[in-house]
């Protein structure tokens, strides 16, 4: 877990309140382009929706990567996350990672989550603790983890999280202050929340050292 700094008090009000689920409207689309070094590659969706102390996020992303007009790399994701007072209780999603199959479905049961995932083939099952996070992103509560599920595969990745505090950063067309994190480990993402728990920026890099930005539409 980690320490939050004071930097972060003029969102934490609201954190707790995104975190008791109540606070979302009760549907709520944030869209995203996908920009590789700038350029345009695809796009990324979270649809959440809140039923009293139920919420269900649908996350979708395409992404293409084209070399002279030719796809070079594809990243095609959907998932559906069901939650319950603010805690997971299912995961189903399937991603088409550039011709590789990855399928995730997790439970929570008997006070764990069970992880079943196949990728290539290969079934694999795993358990996480019941309080336990996906790595879809949309949640602000995932600054407060040291551990996450990835939401392709199921995998446990340990991760530190510092707060470098409120920044101005470009959404939805024009400059906005937002809190930023850094995580490393087994996962390398940055991430941007305003004040009302929205993701508004994301930023990492990729295999081939490009900078990835999902940017708030």
């Amino acid at each position: 877990m980690i320490t939050l700094s004071r930097s972060f008090a003029i969102f934490g009000a609201v954190l707790i309140s995104v975190l008791s689920f109540d606070a979302f409207a009760a549907t709520k689309t944030l869209e995203y382009t996908v920009l590789r070094d700038g350029s345009d590659i695809g796009t990324h969706a979270y649809n959440i929706e809140t039923n009293g102390t139920d919420t269900q996020v649908k996350v979708t992303t395409d992404i293409k990567v084209k070399v002279l007009f030719v796809t070079a790399y594809k990243f095609i994701h959907e998932s559906t996350e069901t939650w319950n007072n603010g805690q997971l209780v299912s995961l189903n999603s399937t991603t088409d990672d550039d011709g590789t199959d990855k399928n995730l479905s997790a439970k929570a049961e008997n006070g764990k989550i069970t992880l079943d995932s196949t990728v290539k083939g290969q079934n694999r099952r795993q358990f996480a603790a019941a309080a336990a996070i996906p790595g879809s992103l949309w949640n602000p509560a995932t600054v407060l983890q040291d551990t996450i599920v990835n939401s392709l595969d199921g995998q446990l990745m340990k991760v530190k999280v510092e707060n470098l505090g409120a920044e101005e950063v470009e959404a939805s067309g024009t400059k906005i202050t937002a809190n930023h994190y850094k995580i490393t480990g087994e996962l390398t993402r940055d991430l941007w929340y305003n004040a009302e728990g929205d993701l508004v920026r994301v930023s990492f890099p990729d295999k081939t050292k490009s900078e990835i930005v999902y940017s708030l539409n």
